[in-house]
């Protein structure tokens, strides 16, 4: 018997280690997307009130930033997408397939930038549209799909809630980011022109990408105490 727990207890470490080094891993890719953003905001001319993010790409100063962070963001994810699998948190294949849908957008998004310019490819402008479309339609779907198999975890209650009100905040940034966008394609419509002014695209698509960033620090949350959960009482 007391085999069988030294066994257990071995590979609950073991699991416990794999996982927390995947965290460390997305952890970093992360923390480095949201640093160089940070960096290449203060050193680029845009405007990050009224200018997309997407802008970034064309800049007087920090060329090849913006792709560099996307894609550490996209790697970060895919490394947490491990995580959360070696965890034992058991993401469903939808959770699984939408947090791949995040992360492979952010790539295409990254590979293709926007075209805001005469001399950027208009094929390459949709389909950087498009891709950054499925990135920020996607994350919200793994928040809901993960709580929804924490309903049978009471251990994990105070995750779940955590989750489902970060998946909210997502859904509600998304929609508002979404008013915003289209409002500011309509500037010679009163009505729109008035909430461009008021919800500028910038701060909108801004704020959407903060709370999407946060929803992922829940989903690191969720590895790290599911993973901690499966390691045996002493004794």
């Amino acid at each position: 018997m007391r085999d069988v727990r030294a066994r257990e207890a071995e590979v609950a470490g073991q699991i416990a280690g794999r996982t927390r080094s995947l965290l460390i891993g997305s952890t970093a890719a992360i923390g480095w997307a949201a640093f160089t953003m940070v960096i290449l905001h203060i050193v680029s001319s845009h405007d990050p009130v009224r200018d997309t993010i997407s802008s970034y790409a064309i800049t007087d100063r920090g060329g090849g930033m913006l792709e560099a962070s996307v894609l550490s963001l996209a790697i970060g994810s895919l490394v947490l997408l491990g995580a959360l699998l070696s965890s034992g948190a058991e993401p469903s294949r939808t959770a699984r397939i939408l947090l791949l849908g995040w992360a492979s957008g952010l790539i295409v998004a990254a590979l293709f930038p926007a075209s805001f310019t005469a001399s950027t490819d208009p094929t390459s402008g949709k389909i950087h549209q498009y891709a950054s479309l499925i990135a920020f339609v996607s994350l919200p779907g793994v928040g809901y799909s993960l709580a929804d198999r924490l309903r049978e975890a009471p251990e994990l209650a105070r995750t779940r809630g955590l989750l489902l009100r970060l998946t909210a905040l997502s859904v509600l940034s998304l929609a508002v980011f979404g008013l915003s966008y289209v409002a500011a394609d309509f500037p010679h419509t009163p009505v729109l022109a008035q909430i461009s002014d008021v919800l500028p695209v910038g701060l909108a698509q801004r704020l959407a990408l903060l709370i999407d960033l946060a929803l992922l620090v829940g989903l690191s949350l969720l590895a790290a105490r599911t993973a901690r959960l499966r390691q045996p009482e002493p004794g």
